[in-house]
This record gives structure tokens, C-alpha cells and sequence, in this order.
């Protein structure tokens, strides 16, 4: 297996990947050092920027705040149009400073609309966005690397990363490393026989074993050389290689949808087409979950399970 892409510096990194979206696994001083390079580098092009700092100006309303920015835009998106796309019109008329923290992040999402961006940048866009208003954000947000810009995310967890349309890194030891998609190998593997056998997933809290019920498992994911089982919105660290639990969960019904991801695809609510070449899975538990599914990995999913 080819070795991981890294860079010696987010600057590096953004400079070589100047023309391509890419979403970062950061800490908050490689964070700012990318907001900085990004305005430097792209000065002249339309860019849109939101930070977790952007909260607005309080005294303002939504409305009168989306058509201040309208004015300094002077496009042809108006304050109206995107209070109506981002779903805050009924919130028009509300102080600022009285918004919860979705509704702010709606609102700054619909500002950088106004500026038909070319280049986007984002922190955690996800954050505070609920599963009911996290498709018209993902909407935008693919709407706009379809149309040809570039879009940087930055910040943790790395899923959040791996979910973005482009090419997701993390940092380890001041390098940024390429989070690789691909599996390896085509053999999609089928679990044969019918003896009965049983696995339990190990996993280490306070100093004990845990043995986790396979069926309880919503997904296993990978982050930083470390893999976690979710059982209801829980991490628990699993000793196993994501080959070793691959093998077994394969008869549970759990699939490979990622390089760092397995899900259990009982818990698979929709598939969902983020961009042309990026695919999401949803889950059906309380937050609505999302893992990354490969674009290598999508087509083999739908021959497997017969979903067309």
C-alpha cells in the first residue's frame, strides 16, 4: 500500500493543493495560519469566510444584517433570497443576538451566499447544525465545488473532514497527512458456512473489557491510529485492526464503506449524493449520524445490496 501523501506545513499543503478543495484535522493555531494563507492567496478571487468567532452584530436583526452584507456583495443574490434558502425568513426579524447557535451558523452561511463565492473557507461547518437544516448547508456547499470553487473546511473530528467533497488531512506532529480512501484490493470478501460462531468487540474503558453486542454497534471509525466502536452516540476504544473487525463484523452485516469507516448497514437510514463524486451515509440514530462512503466503495455497496 503506497504511503500517505504529507506536507511539512498547512502552507505547503494549500499552496501544492491550490486548485482543489480540502478539509483539515486541526488544531486552532494551524487554523488560523490557514484562514491567513487563504486571504493571501486568494485575494483576488471571491472568497466567503466563516470562523466560530463570526457571530454577527448584535444590534442588528437577521434581515438588516444579511442586507448590509447584500449591499457590500452588490450581486444578485439578495438578503430575501438567501433568508428564504437557508430557511431563517421566519427568524428575519429577530435581534442577532437572540439566535441559538444554529440559526447563527444558518445565518452566516447564508451571508457568504450573497458573495456567490469562488473560494470558500470554513470552520467546523458542521458544528451546530442539526440533522432538519443539514442538508440545505451540505446543499450549498456542494453547489459550490460543482460549479467549479474551492471549498476548505478546518477543525475536528475528523469525520466531519472525510464527510466534505475534496480531499480530507489531519495533523500529527506539525504534519498533515492525507486521510486515504481507498480500501485496498478488490476482493469484497463473503462470509461462508454456516457454523455458528461468536464475536463479541472488545473494548478497554476505565481499565475493563468491555464486550460489545456486534448488533449494538452503529459504526467503527479510525482517528488517529486509533479505532472506536459508536454503541448510542458512544466512542469505545477497540483494540482490533479495522481488517481484523472488518472480517468478523462482515457477517453481521457491517460493510467497508471507507478506508477508516465500517458501518452497520442495518443502521443505514439513505445514501446520500453530496457533490458528483461524494456520497454520504446516514444513519437512524437520534443525531442522524453521517460516515463518509468512498466513491470507490458506493458502487460495490449497491451491487452487494441490491440498491439501484
Amino acid at each position: 500500500m503506497a504511503a500517505a501523501t504529507s506536507y511539512d506545513s498547512v502552507e505547503e499543503l494549500l499552496e501544492t493543493r491550490a486548485n482543489e478543495s480540502v478539509h483539515l484535522e486541526c488544531p486552532r493555531e494551524t487554523i488560523d495560519r490557514a484562514v491567513r494563507f487563504v486571504h493571501e492567496r486568494y485575494a483576488r478571487r471571491r472568497c466567503a469566510f466563516y470562523l466560530i468567532t463570526d457571530r454577527g452584530f448584535d444590534r442588528e436583526t437577521v434581515r438588516s444584517y444579511l442586507k448590509f452584507f447584500a449591499r457590500l456583495a452588490g450581486g444578485v443574490v439578495s438578503a430575501d433570497d438567501a433568508l428564504a434558502h437557508f430557511g431563517l425568513s421566519p427568524a428575519a426579524r429577530t435581534p442577532v443576538k437572540k439566535l441559538n447557535p444554529e440559526q447563527r451558523a444558518l445565518m452566516n452561511f447564508a451571508r457568504m451566499s450573497l458573495f456567490e463565492p469562488e473560494v470558500v473557507f470554513c470552520e467546523r461547518p458542521l458544528a451546530d447544525i442539526t440533522p432538519a437544516t443539514r442538508g440545505i448547508v451540505t446543499a450549498w456547499m456542494g453547489t459550490v465545488v460543482d460549479d467549479g470553487g474551492i471549498l476548505i473546511t478546518a477543525g475536528e473530528p475528523l469525520r466531519e473532514a472525510l464527510l466534505m467533497p475534496g480531499t480530507a488531512f489531519y495533523e500529527e506532529d506539525g504534519r498533515l497527512f492525507e486521510a486515504q480512501t481507498s480500501v485496498g484490493g478488490d476482493d469484497e470478501g463473503e462470509y461462508a458456512g454456516d457454523e455458528v460462531r461468536v464475536f463479541k468487540l472488545p473494548a478497554r474503558v476505565d481499565g475493563a473489557t468491555l464486550l460489545l453486542d456486534p448488533r449494538e454497534v452503529d459504526f467503527v471509525e479510525s482517528v488517529n491510529r486509533q479505532n472506536f466502536a459508536s454503541v448510542r452516540g458512544e466512542l469505545y476504544p477497540v483494540t482490533l485492526t479495522l481488517d481484523e473487525l472488518e472480517a468478523e463484523l462482515e457477517r453481521f452485516g457491517f460493510f467497508r464503506c471507507h478506508r477508516s469507516y465500517i458501518v452497520n448497514v442495518q443502521k443505514v437510514m439513505k445514501v446520500e449524493r453530496f457533490t458528483r463524486n461524494s456520497f454520504n451515509l446516514t444513519l437512524a440514530d437520534a443525531r442522524a449520524t453521517q460516515v463518509p462512503l468512498a466513491k470507490g466503495r458506493a458502487e460495490a455497496m449497491r451491487e452487494r445490496y441490491g440498491w439501484h
